[in-house]
């Protein structure tokens, strides 16, 4: 998903849900932001000796990082393709399932912080991440053979010429640029040419069939390249996935994952209440997420459904700033009092986030025998 689900569609979400704007807005910001905080540079505050260390939650789509086997589980794993447990052999069960058992644990566990000052942010990289396992599902955050697809059989269904041409064209500029599995970078085979041959034989995540599970309106269809043997585990060679049908199910759990946390916090409910998720909604929700076009267009659409009145009472939702979390974060070494960081959202973000990874990484994971680290 990108920046239309992840900020503006999860913002709308939230309030339908009776959560007040502020609340909203600071939701809706850590959920996007676990696609955008990149660096985990330590930065020294001047006066007192005190220190924050970020928590990098991804990376660019080229960084020689993605490659690393120790920083994919670290990053892809607990934060972009949640396992799903699924299987018999290891790399089976690291592949991502849409509304797992281990992503309803991840809910509940994380609810349990709903009194910490970090709260908030918490529930939106819970957000980022449960609404992820609806996009993802089918592949897994390390490099696996698992994860690639014939590249000549991903094919377009029940979308306008226009859009089927812009992805024909797409598409082969993205293989001749990042290579045909995607993620196996140019850049990367010259660096790592005499000893990442292993690493670079499988594909990282969704990469091998470029953006196409980020697009909500997309009806598309694939095959992936390794069948038989120890991939004969497979439920089918051939996949066809409806992904405005996936996204709207990302919304109804949203939602519901949302008024559990408004009956814990209600100084964070709004006076009007929750709507309802009908049927009239959820038409609503389909002609936004049926709209081809690309995440700017997209996150217009929200917009203009929220303040058109057709989602709930006209509003306009705030426009992302990833700006106004990094200056909070790269102004720590001048501040007067260190210890003011802690109020502030990119701070609690780093809490919420540490927290997360730790638990699934070492707790959630391994109670299932996955050792991922």
């Amino acid at each position: 998903m990108q920046l239309d689900m992840h900020y503006y569609g999860v913002y709308a979400i939230a309030r339908l849900a009776g959560l007040i704007p502020k609340a909203a807005k600071t939701i809706a910001t850590a959920s996007q932001y676990v696609d955008d905080s990149l660096k985990n540079n330590s930065l020294d505050h001047k006066k007192s000796g005190a220190k924050m260390i970020p928590i990098a939650t991804a990376h660019h789509t080229a960084s020689i990082r993605n490659v690393d086997r120790n920083d994919q589980r670290y990053i892809w794993v607990p934060f972009h393709f949640l396992p799903g447990n699924v299987g018999k052999t290891f790399t089976e069960r690291l592949v991502c399932r849409k509304d797992s058992d281990l992503a309803k644990a991840m809910k509940n566990h994380h609810m349990g912080f709903a009194d910490k000052p970090f709260a908030l942010e918490l529930m939106g990289i819970t957000a980022h991440v449960y609404a992820d396992t609806f996009a993802h599902f089918g592949f897994s955050g390390v490099s696996s053979r698992r994860n690639r697809v014939k590249s000549d059989d991903i094919e377009m269904l029940d979308v306008s010429d226009k859009t089927k041409d812009y992805w024909e064209k797409k598409q082969p500029e993205f293989f001749e640029e990042y290579g045909e599995q995607g993620g196996l970078w140019k850049n990367i085979k010259r660096a790592l040419a005499s000893s990442g041959a292993e690493m670079l034989s499988g594909a990282l995540g969704h990469g091998a069939v470029l953006t196409y599970p980020d697009q909500p309106y997309l009806h598309w269809r694939f095959k992936y390249e390794n069948l038989g043997g120890e991939y004969s585990d497979r439920p089918a060679n051939e996949y066809d996935r409806h992904n405005m049908d996936d996204y709207l199910s990302a919304c109804r759990v949203l939602y519901g994952m949302f008024r559990d946390f408004a009956g814990l916090r209600s100084d964070y409910c709004d006076n009007n209440g929750p709507i309802d998720f009908s049927l009239e909604l959820e038409q609503d929700l389909k002609e936004i997420l049926a709209l081809e076009e690309g995440k700017s267009g997209r996150s217009a659409a929200w917009r203009n459904a929220v303040k058109g009145n057709k989602l709930y009472r006209g509003e306009d939702i705030p426009t992302y700033d990833q700006a106004e979390w990094d200056n909070d974060r790269d102004r720590f070494p001048k501040i007067d009092n260190a210890a003011e960081a802690t109020e502030s959202s990119v701070y609690r973000f780093y809490q919420a986030a540490s927290l997360h990874q730790h638990y699934v990484l070492r707790e959630l994971l391994p109670a299932q025998g996955l050792v991922v680290i």
